[in-house]
């Protein structure tokens, strides 16, 4: 849908998520309609009933932690928590830290274009995984229930405010069915425009240095697999491509890549680096045969099929120095390789 604000997104200043979270909390704030469409919504997801939420924003916690929309009910008790993401990645309180600050009968939702779906749910998982949480996992729907009622899902913007903008259709409220248009032409616009507009932040030196230091941490795994004697890269040469960088070496009998790809984090997970291993050498290309994809699926605990190949993302450990960044990926790399090595012969 073409609309005014999304035909010049790109010249509005500040953040896209603030930019959309407070409108949606503008439609939801004025409007029964729309707080009544978003209820239902919830409900067919997770049986979760709401009476009629009191919206706001920006609610800093104790942690300092700051949801784009909380919606509280009769008693003064947050119930709903959404969080509008287009392509920031999860910061370090979600959602671990949103889930703690919620009471039972409660939602945590995320609402993101459809291209991030996956990857902030995935994302989202391999946080919860990496915690005592106890939960149950849905991925058709992309949600996660937990004791006391307690849920999480992630939704689109689409599912979000065209469930909106019905419900004010039915209910003839002409002047917030044009704002929730403006909106919906927004998001749509991120959405579909693969370009980000510039911030000045992006050209800091910095930045520069860090994307250097994902090549260099690929460099440094191979490196390290070769010391410890298990990888051999003789004949093979490091790759410099559009989408990254890759580094090619044998173990095990095996061909493996080790990447850095933008073109995977854009689209399927949040970390830069990847990894391809193949198991059978047809004059000097490797392959993939299908029993080997068939091990392999049950082998890495998440794949990405990109162009016809597998990939698994590795992801870094977080707030560590790189010698240890380094040692942690070989081990990934070096337990993948003992588990495939036993099941090929």
């Amino acid at each position: 849908m073409s609309s005014l604000l999304g035909q010049f997104y790109t010249r509005i200043r500040g953040s896209q998520e603030d930019l959309a979270s407070e409108g949606l909390a503008y439609i939801l704030q004025r409007s029964p309609a729309s707080r009544l469409a978003l209820n239902r919504l919830i409900k067919s997801d997770c049986s979760l009933e709401f009476d009629d939420l009191t919206y706001t924003t920006q609610n800093i916690g104790d942690k300092l932690e700051r949801p784009d929309v909380s919606g509280r009910n009769a008693s003064d008790i947050e119930v709903l928590i959404i969080e509008a993401k287009f392509w920031a990645a999860l910061t370090d309180n979600q959602p671990l830290v949103y889930l703690s600050r919620l009471g039972s009968n409660s939602m945590l939702m995320f609402v993101c274009p459809t291209l991030r779906v996956r990857p902030v749910f995935d994302e989202i998982h391999r946080r919860i995984q990496s915690s005592s949480l106890i939960c149950k996992v849905k991925t058709e729907n992309h949600s996660i229930s937990f004791d006391e009622n307690k849920h999480l899902i992630v939704k689109t913007w689409d599912e979000v405010l065209n469930t909106i903008r019905t419900q004010l259709i039915q209910e003839n409220e002409s002047v917030l069915l044009s704002d929730v248009n403006q909106i919906i032409g927004l998001c749509e616009a991120i959405d579909s425009n693969s370009f980000q507009p510039f911030q000045a932040e992006e050209f800091a030196p910095s930045v520069a240095k860090r994307i250097n230091s994902y090549n260099d941490i690929i460099d440094k795994v191979v490196d390290e697999l070769k010391h410890g004697g298990q990888a051999d890269t003789q004949s093979l040469k490091a790759s410099p491509q559009k989408n990254g960088y890759t580094r090619y070496f044998r173990m095990a009998s095996l061909g493996f890549s080790l990447s850095v790809r933008f073109d995977l984090w854009e689209r399927y997970a949040d970390t830069p680096f990847w990894l391809n291993i193949k198991d059978q050498l047809d004059g000097s290309v490797w392959a993939m045969t299908d029993n080997f994809k068939l091990k392999m699926k049950t082998t890495a605990a998440k794949l990405t099929i990109s162009t016809g190949e597998l990939m698994i993302p590795l992801f870094p450990l977080m707030d560590k120095t790189e010698d240890v960044v380094v040692s942690e990926i070989s081990d990934q790399i070096f337990k993948l390789v003992r588990h495939l090595s036993v099941n090929v012969e």
